[in-house]
């Protein structure tokens, strides 16, 4: 698309009003894909969010089912969708809310396999959103976007602690910079139990998180985005934010392979 309706105009015109973003940003907004990775927690409401700001295109991957314990946090579901799975739900409330936007779901468990056979439409075009809750999830995304040069925007809350970072793994100042990847802060054999699962959550807090993913991914598309390479952490107990660089570990396998340092250095 390469101009707005009358109506989109209308609908969009407070974004449009910030100087950084205009008409050129909305449209960049319309035109672009992103995929949602875990449509729990988080992934529920930054597709909300995403939606309601004019993204059209859109990759739902998720293999969970709605349960009881699901609906204090995740908002987008209710009692008629539990059993069912989470990217059906979501995509058909979602289509009725707004009909010229499209929804790929895909009702898949995570894997390496998996995530490779949809290299086609993960790709360099499509901004990745990790909204997974366990490690092994993250490690899979965190891989495929190192090494497929993507742009991860992902986050994470267990109790009362969120962290969220972004990394563009395709741009040259991401190497210029030696930003890390996810493995670098958390290595393979690290052993944890902190997931919402375990430690418990509040609804409003894992909100926080989401809502800081899709502004992130909204100024990343927008080109007004600064803070690459950059963990941010939350403390939902005190409402206070912490941030730190993601230095890359010389020691990662991952993001010090030989043929990234050169796909970087080429781009």
């Amino acid at each position: 698309m390469n101009t707005l309706s009358a109506k989109q105009y209308i609908q969009y015109s407070r974004t449009m009003l910030l100087n950084d973003i205009g008409e050129a940003g909305q449209l960049a907004i319309i035109n672009s894909q992103v995929a949602i990775i875990g449509l729990g927690g988080l992934g529920q409401l930054v597709v909300q969010y995403l939606a309601a700001a004019g993204v059209k295109q859109f990759i739902l991957l998720d293999h969970d089912v709605v349960a009881l314990d699901n609906l204090p946090r995740q908002l987008l579901y209710n009692e008629a969708d539990i059993g069912q799975y989470k990217v059906t739900a979501a995509k058909r409330t979602l289509r009725r809310l707004y009909s010229d936007i499209y929804f790929d779901a895909i009702p898949e468990m995570l894997t390496e396999t998996s995530i490779s056979e949809l290299s086609d439409e993960l790709s360099k075009d499509v901004l990745i959103f990790d909204c997974t809750d366990n490690f092994a999830s993250r490690h899979v995304i965190n891989q495929h976007c190192v090494t497929q040069g993507l742009t991860l925007i992902s986050a994470a809350i267990s109790a009362y602690h969120g962290q969220l970072f972004c990394i563009d793994f395709g741009a040259k100042i991401t190497h210029e910079k030696q930003h890390g990847c996810y493995r670098c802060l958390y290595p393979l054999d690290i052993e944890t139990n902190q997931t919402c699962s375990q430690q418990g959550v509040l609804g409003p807090a894992v909100g926080v998180m989401a809502s800081m993913q899709a502004l992130i991914g909204l100024q990343h598309i927008c080109n007004t985005f600064t803070q690459y390479g950059m963990l941010l952490r939350f403390d939902a107990l005190t409402l206070e934010w912490h941030q730190a660089k993601m230095n890359r570990d010389q020691q990662c396998t991952l993001c010090q392979q030989p043929q990234l340092q050169e796909y970087a250095h080429g781009c």
